[in-house]
């Protein structure tokens, strides 16, 4: 079979590798679609700790074509999307943390490939109405829809979110289906701001335009935002989300920031109106319920662009120029 293996910043090999065979407990799935991450362009540009040379691709969906021992073969054919570590439901993480952060998982192998093989469990059955391209994605948003969860008082809330990519508009969408009553989105490209619309979004800001700290002044008589979600990864927007909030509100970080990066703040302010903020990395506990969150959501015009496998150099490339919203490869 062919995967894709990263050797360090921009150089990528097409190689020809052996098969793979489901061991006991596994299955066997060949790749329908993959997803191109902010991470994987990090990972390229050593913004995010990642030895080479390995096998990148993490946000993956396809068809079950064989199955280990153990394993149900009324599974084969199955179309599924592909969560990336199993969990044991019994380890300290596991009950005091996240499943998704198990100190016994088994982790699926890479998706920039041919096939995957993933544990029994890693491998979720998706809604027969749920496209196969929409459920790669639900990597990213069960990220963004673990983040929603983490905040309180959303009923009837005014919410910001800053970045218009793949985790901004999930955001923005979990946050209207979860009871936010009017949802801001500051970006920059005017195509992403648009395309937010599809996500109920309410109010669309272009900071290119105008300051948002001004602009969040003027929507809210100075009062501030009630949540603010950084869906970038830049500490000065995440210092913006505490600047614009009302006292009490609550600051989501969902960008993934660089490593060793350092958030300057006025920390007297933030003490003072007891802003919250959070950080949410990852996808908590909701790989699994999803596929069906995602039926809730305008998904059919995020996907901008697919690319053959041999191209993964290219997609992850555009995806770092910021062209279009969810870039994904086809192998």
């Amino acid at each position: 079979m062919k995967q894709v293996t990263w050797h360090g910043k921009n150089v990528f090999t097409l190689d020809d590798v052996p098969d793979l065979n489901p061991q006991e407990g596994w299955v066997k799935i060949k790749i329908d679609t993959v997803g191109i991450c902010g991470t994987d362009v990090h990972i390229t540009q050593g913004l995010f700790p990642a030895t080479p040379p390995q096998v990148l691709g993490h946000e993956g969906s396809g068809i079950i074509s064989e199955v280990g021992i153990g394993v149900d073969k009324k599974r084969i054919g199955e179309r599924v999307t592909i969560n990336t570590t199993s969990n044991c439901g019994n380890c300290k993480n596991c009950i005091d943390w996240t499943i998704s952060r198990c100190e016994n998982a088994e982790r699926s192998t890479p998706f920039f490939s041919e096939f995957s093989l993933a544990p029994d469990q890693n491998a979720i059955k998706i809604p027969d109405d749920l496209d196969l391209e929409i459920a790669c994605m639900t990597e990213p948003a069960s990220c963004c829809l673990s983040g929603v969860k983490m905040l309180s008082n959303l009923e009837n809330s005014r919410a910001l979110v800053i970045g218009g990519g793949i985790m901004g508009q999930f955001c923005a969408g979990f946050l209207k289906t979860h009871g936010a009553k009017e949802v801001i989105m500051s970006e920059p490209i005017k195509s992403r701001r648009e395309i937010s619309k599809d996500m109920n979004v309410d109010i669309l800001h272009d900071p290119k335009e105008s300051n948002l700290e001004e602009f969040i002044d003027d929507l809210t008589d100075s009062k501030g935002i009630d949540i603010a979600i950084e869906a970038v990864g830049k500490p000065e927007l995440v210092d913006k989300c505490i600047k614009i909030s009302k006292p009490g509100g609550q600051v989501l970080m969902i960008g993934v920031n660089p490593s060793k990066s350092n958030l300057k703040t006025d920390l007297y302010e933030m003490h003072y109106r007891e802003i919250t903020l959070k950080g949410a990395f990852g996808r908590g506990n909701v790989f699994h319920q999803t596929p069906k969150a995602l039926q809730k959501l305008k998904l059919t015009n995020m996907i901008s662009k697919r690319y053959p496998l041999n191209q993964v150099e290219k997609a992850i490339h555009d995806s770092s120029l910021g062209k279009g919203i969810k870039l994904v490869v086809k192998p």
